[in-house]
């Protein structure tokens, strides 16, 4: 009977430490949740408040709220796992047995930060310019401690690496006033090639947004007749012109009784796809 006794109070006891075990674990993981999502909040309304004020670096407000964020969250997640009654030097033992890992992870996290710190030193373009990075042509939305975001033509939000923008070349398209717009395709109607490439040079020479004097040529292949557009325009005036008068090239092959048999490449704000 006393041995029942015992062993009941023995198991009353644990149960009443894992109780108390798990109510902090669960303090500590609200604490955390709390602690993060008002310094997101914070981080964010103070990002719309100084971004797009005369005399502040749009990449410096983001960057350094990015890594005013990370600290905050890093800080709260130490201080719950002191809530949580785990010992940091136990952390550190079992790091120590993945340090490999740890160790690769920290490299490639410590790069992307100083190729952040290198991107805002240098300032390259600020948010809110368009800007070619590889085959990327888009918006810069925000620059982050780690990784740099772009909204693309076609509404598509990459996020990359910082140490990739500093390893490959940027095209601020915003800080070029004029840029050069290249335009090929094929058509299979070889035989009415110089009435089409006097319509199109008509075409161009009647767009106000043509500022210097268009160039068309063609070139004979065995695909059909490539026929190649070179004209200069604002930058800001590129791209709803480049789409306009590829529609009024389609309506003009139509007209014709031709079609167009491919793209070859399109050149739109220093970024060529093919």
């Amino acid at each position: 009977m006393l041995g029942e006794l015992g062993l009941s109070e023995e198991a009353l006891k644990l149960l009443n430490q894992i109780a108390m075990r798990g109510a902090y674990i669960l303090v500590a993981v609200l604490f955390f949740i709390v602690v993060q999502r008002i310094a997101a909040s914070l981080i964010n309304s103070s990002k719309q408040k100084l971004q797009g004020r005369p005399g502040i670096s749009g990449i410096s407000v983001s960057f350094w709220l990015s890594f005013l964020y990370y600290v905050v969250v890093i800080v709260a997640f130490l201080g719950a796992l002191r809530i949580a009654g785990i010992s940091y030097t136990s952390i550190l033992a079992g790091v120590s047995i993945t340090g490999l890992i740890v160790g690769l992870a920290t490299q490639n996290i410590l790069s992307n930060l100083f190729a952040g710190m290198m991107i805002l030193a240098q300032k390259p373009f600020d948010i809110g310019d368009s800007v070619t990075i590889g085959s990327y042509t888009g918006t810069v939305k925000a620059i982050n401690v780690l990784t740099t975001t772009i909204e693309t033509l076609e509404r598509l939000e990459i996020t990359m690496p910082n140490k990739i923008l500093v390893d490959g070349p940027i095209v601020n398209n915003t800080k070029s006033p004029t840029r050069m717009w290249n335009f090929s395709f094929y058509m299979d109607c070889w035989e009415k090639y110089p009435v089409i490439k006097a319509r199109i040079g008509d075409l161009l020479k009647s767009d106000e947004r043509v500022m210097e004097e268009p160039m068309v040529f063609g070139e004979l292949t065995e695909k059909g007749v490539k026929i190649t557009i070179r004209a200069i325009t604002e930058t800001a005036q590129l791209v709803p012109m480049s789409r306009q008068i590829q529609d009024r090239i389609i309506n003009l092959l139509a007209e014709m009784g031709c079609k167009p048999l491919g793209v070859t490449e399109i050149t739109i704000q220093g970024g060529k796809s093919q």
